[in-house]
C-alpha cells in the first residue's frame, strides 16, 4: 500500500503545484515589453485631414498592412480607409461599420497567427499601421456598440477584445469618449493577457468609476478601473492588487462559481443552492475599495 499512497501523494502534489502557478501567472510569468503605443487622445487639431494620404505615408515609414492570404485583403484595408474618409468629409453618410470591423479582423487575423506561431513579440513595424488604424476608425465611430464588444451601460465606455488563433487573449482595448462624437482608445495591460467580459458601472461619493472585468475563471480573472476626473483619463488596476489575489486564491475550492457583488463591490467562492448562489465555507471575500487612483483590493 506504501507505494499507492506515495503515488497518490505525488499526484496531488503535482495538481496543487500546478493550480497554483497558475493563480500566480503574473509572478511567474515576465510580462513583455509592450511593443506598441497608442498616440492617445486624439486632438481635433492634429487629427489627419486626409486618411489616404495619412495611411500611405504609415506604409512609405515602414508600417506595412498584416494580412495572411493574398493582397486582396490589403486592398480591403485601402479601401476601408478611403471610405473612412469619405464619413470624415461628409460624402458618405453612414459609419462603414461593417468594413471597419472586417479590417480589424483580417489584419487582427494574421496579427494572432504571427504572435501563436513564432514565439516572439510583434514588431512595431506589424502592429504600427493596426493600432493607428483602430485609432482612426474609433476616433470617427458614432456609437460604441458599432466596435465594442462589450460596453458600459450609459454606453460611455467599451472594450474590444481580440485574440489569437487560439482562445488566448492578444489585444484588449479600452474606447471611451473623446468630446466630439467619437471614441479615444487606450490598451488595457499588455499583449496577450486580458480579455475583458464585463463593464461594471460604480458610483462612490459622487465620482463614477467602470469597473472593466473579467470574473468567470480563476485563471482569467482580471480587474481594471477606468475613470474620468477633471477632464483627466486614468485606467489603472488598484492598489495590492496581486497580492490581495494570491491571499484570496489560498482557499479556492475547485468546483467554485466566481460572484461578483457590485453593491459591496467584492467577489466569492460560490456554490449554487437552488436559484441562489451561496459562499462556499472556509472561503474568503475579495474586497475592492474605491479611492480615485488610490483605490485598492484587500481580502477578509
Amino acid at each position: 500500500m506504501r507505494p499507492l499512497i506515495l503515488l497518490l501523494f505525488i499526484l496531488n502534489s503535482a495538481l496543487i503545484i500546478s493550480c497554483n502557478s497558475n493563480r500566480n501567472r503574473s509572478e511567474n510569468k515576465q510580462k513583455p515589453e509592450q511593443s506598441f503605443l497608442l498616440h492617445g487622445p486624439i486632438q481635433e487639431s492634429t487629427a489627419p485631414k486626409n486618411l489616404t494620404a495619412y495611411f500611405d505615408s504609415l506604409q512609405q515609414q515602414g508600417f506595412f498592412i498584416p494580412y495572411h492570404t493574398d493582397s486582396t485583403e490589403q486592398q480591403k484595408v485601402i479601401h476601408t480607409v478611403a471610405l473612412l474618409q469619405k464619413y470624415q468629409i461628409g460624402e458618405r453618410k453612414y459609419y462603414p461599420a461593417e468594413e471597419v470591423q472586417a479590417a480589424l479582423e483580417l489584419m487582427r487575423h494574421e496579427l494572432g497567427y504571427r504572435q501563436n506561431h513564432r514565439g516572439e513579440e510583434l514588431t512595431t513595424e506589424e502592429t504600427g499601421f493596426f493600432f493607428r488604424f483602430l485609432e482612426q476608425a474609433a476616433r470617427l465611430c458614432p456609437d460604441v456598440h458599432l466596435l465594442a464588444d462589450v460596453a458600459s451601460a450609459d454606453h460611455k465606455v467599451g472594450v474590444i477584445n481580440f485574440q489569437e488563433w487560439s482562445y488566448n487573449p492578444l489585444y484588449s482595448f479600452l474606447l471611451y469618449e473623446n468630446g466630439k462624437g467619437g471614441w479615444n482608445t487606450v490598451a488595457i495591460d499588455t499583449t496577450g493577457y486580458i480579455k475583458i467580459e464585463k463593464i461594471f458601472t460604480l458610483q462612490k461619493d459622487g465620482q463614477t468609476y467602470y469597473l472593466l472585468s473579467n470574473n468567470f475563471q480563476l485563471l482569467g480573472f482580471s480587474q481594471f478601473i477606468f475613470m474620468i476626473e477633471n477632464g483627466i483619463a486614468s485606467l489603472f488596476q488598484g492598489k495590492q492588487y496581486e497580492e490581495s489575489i494570491n491571499q484570496w486564491c489560498e482557499f479556492y475550492p475547485e468546483d467554485a462559481t466566481i460572484i461578483f457583488n457590485p453593491q459591496k463591490i467584492c467577489w466569492n467562492f460560490c456554490h449554487k443552492v437552488g436559484e441562489h448562489y451561496q459562499q462556499i465555507e472556509g472561503t474568503k471575500t475579495l474586497y475592492l475599495e474605491l479611492a480615485k487612483e488610490q483605490s485598492y483590493f484587500h481580502v477578509e
